[in-house]
This record gives structure tokens, sequence and C-alpha cells, in this order.
């Protein structure tokens, strides 16, 4: 739903193709005239295959020939889209892309890294533990947040009353399979997002109170995002957030204080838990749904100039990635012979 809402704001300059990436692992080229229900309908956006080589001139190809390409908006929320995954084949095949490095894209994407990053800037997180499957007790109060280790959109995030339904979930969940953490629930603590971009400049958008559905989550969670009114840029809201002129302070000043500790691609979505005096950093969402542009509607940057500059971000970039120090084979040279290597 981002990447067409992102091709339908850019081609009003620019000649667009969506590269559609199924959960089968493979590669469609198709059109910005689509609607998000057409990709339940296999036959609509798996038309036009592609593939990828890796040559001389590597990129995409339909059929025999390159699809030509001046960047890559990428707008792949969660897994391989949002890990370094992506990123990392991109680079390889020498593509400019938005959004986050793959370097970036790890941080992020790992709950556990990321928490102890900004720890280690003194920065106020909330306490995570890894969760593994020998885990008796913790030093936290129940109840408590349970997470994947790595995702996005608040998929397998739960209350738990303890750690033992806590193991029981992901036990029974490929959603953490790759790892879990467990953090203390703060009940009756308040969301507060903030978007950023950092090309020309460091630019914020106004602060945002997500509102939950008081009769049904106890979180912000996957409905209340995703779901409700028809999609993350019709979620309840308050735009801008109802705080004091403080809490304002606070909430800029450890986004850049986040921004300096770990750097700026694309846009980013910087999530808070506020409950009573205290202000947490809760993540960062490195490629966040609508790329958050609507958190921008108060301020006179368009969504089309937000996104613009972000490819010109890209763009700005030097495509040679590739340090070749110490590979001029002068060590191939002076090695001894390899049988000498394994006595």
């Amino acid at each position: 739903l981002t990447g067409l809402q992102v091709a339908r704001i850019l081609e009003e300059k620019h000649k667009i193709s969506i590269i559609y990436w199924s959960k089968d692992n493979k590669w469609y080229l198709n059109n910005t005239d689509l609607e998000g229900e057409d990709f339940l309908d296999a036959k609509k956006v798996k038309k036009n295959s592609i593939n990828i080589q890796i040559n001389d001139d590597s990129g995409f190809y339909f059929k025999k020939k390159k699809v030509q390409l001046d960047v890559l908006v990428n707008t792949c929320h969660g897994g391989p889209g949002e890990d370094g995954t992506l990123q990392r084949l991109l680079d390889m095949i020498n593509i400019p892309y938005t959004g986050p490095s793959s370097s970036l894209a790890e941080i992020c994407m790992d709950k556990y890294l990321f928490t102890l990053l900004l720890k280690n800037n003194n920065l106020p997180v909330l306490d995570r533990v890894l969760l593994q499957g020998n885990t008796e007790s913790i030093n936290l109060k129940p109840p408590y947040i349970l997470k994947p280790r790595f995702g996005g959109s608040s998929i397998g995030v739960e209350v738990v009353k303890d750690i033992n339904t806590a193991k029981a979930l992901i036990n029974n969940s490929n959603i953490y399979s790759r790892g879990a953490i467990i953090e203390e629930y703060l009940q009756g603590s308040e969301d507060y997002l903030i978007a950023a971009f950092g090309y020309p400049n460091l630019h914020f958008s106004e602060i945002e109170k997500p509102l939950r559905d008081q009769d049904s989550s106890v979180i912000y969670n996957y409905e209340d995002k995703y779901l409700r009114n028809g999609g993350l840029e019709g979620s309840s809201r308050e735009l801008p957030a109802q705080i004091t002129e403080k809490e304002e302070k606070t909430i800029l000043s450890l986004t850049k204080q986040v921004i300096q500790s770990i750097g700026i691609r694309g846009v980013y979505r910087i999530d808070f838990l506020k409950k009573n005096s205290s202000i947490y950093i809760n993540e960062v969402n490195s490629i966040p749904g609508s790329l958050s542009t609507y958190l921008w509607k108060n301020t006179g940057i368009s969504k089309f100039t937000i996104i613009e500059n972000i490819v010109q971000e890209a763009l700005s970039e030097s495509k040679n990635i590739w340090n070749e120090e110490g590979s001029d084979g002068e060590a191939l040279v002076k090695a001894k012979d390899i049988e000498s290597k394994l006595g």
C-alpha cells in the first residue's frame, strides 16, 4: 500500500514502475494504476516476471532487457525488506535506494540490539530481556510485553501475565522463531510518535498521539494501526498531540539524540511511551507505513517534497561502495603454498 501511494505521488514528475516482491521470493513488474486488493489476484500482478542478474551490467531484467532504474524507493515493511537483506542485494547490483542502509536497517529492526545501543548512550529506554527456552525468571515486574526480537507493524506484540505464558506463545508461533524479548508492561502509558527525514536538512513532523480502541486493546496494536478506518492514514489520532511544552521539547530532544546515535537515512518514525512524567524511547521504524508523510500535513511540507528529498538523497550518494584496499594481490604473491598451511 505504501508503494502504491508513493508511486502515485511521484508520477506527478517522474516515470514510475512498480516492482512487486512476492512472498515466494519472485519479482514482477507492474504499473501504478493498481489498488491494494489487486494483489490478492495473482493473475493481475504476476504477469510480467523479472529476474535479477549479477554480471557486468547487474540489475533487474525483463526477458533479456535490463529494466532501467535511476533509484528504487524501498517501501517494504518488516522482514527482509527492512532488516538489511534487500539493502545488501541492492548494494551488490549497484542500484541506489531510499531508506536505511543495510547496517541502519539491522540496528532498527533488532529490538534488543537497538535497546543496548541506546542504553549505552544514556538514553531512556525500557529494560528488555532476551527470552530463551530455558528462561525461568527475569528481573522485571509482571505483567510483561512480549515482542519478536526482529519484526515490525506490532505483529506478535502481546501482553502476558508471566514467563510461562510468554514461553507457550513463542513455542507455538513462527513469529518468534528468530528470537523474542520481554519488557515490563507500562499500564496506563501513552504512545507518542514523531517522524523525521535528514536530507538536505533535518526536518521533524508534528508529534502524534495515536488513539487506541480502549474497548479492545490495552496496547497500540496492529489492528489499531492498519485495519481501522481504512488503514494507517485514517487511524484515530491527535495531530498535533495535546502535550505540554516541556513534553514536546523532551520528545524533540530525544529524537535528535537518537539520530545522533545511529544516523538517519530516508524517513524515520520514532515511537515513544509516556508514563506519568517519564518518557521512554520505544523504537525507530526505518520504513514507516505511508512513509509517515501524513504527519507533516499541518506543516506546509508536501508529501511530494518529502519523498522527492529522500529520492535525491539516494541519488546523491556514491554508487561505488566497495573498498578494494588490500585486494591488490600482494598477499597472494607472498603466501606460501597451501600444503604448508595445513600442517
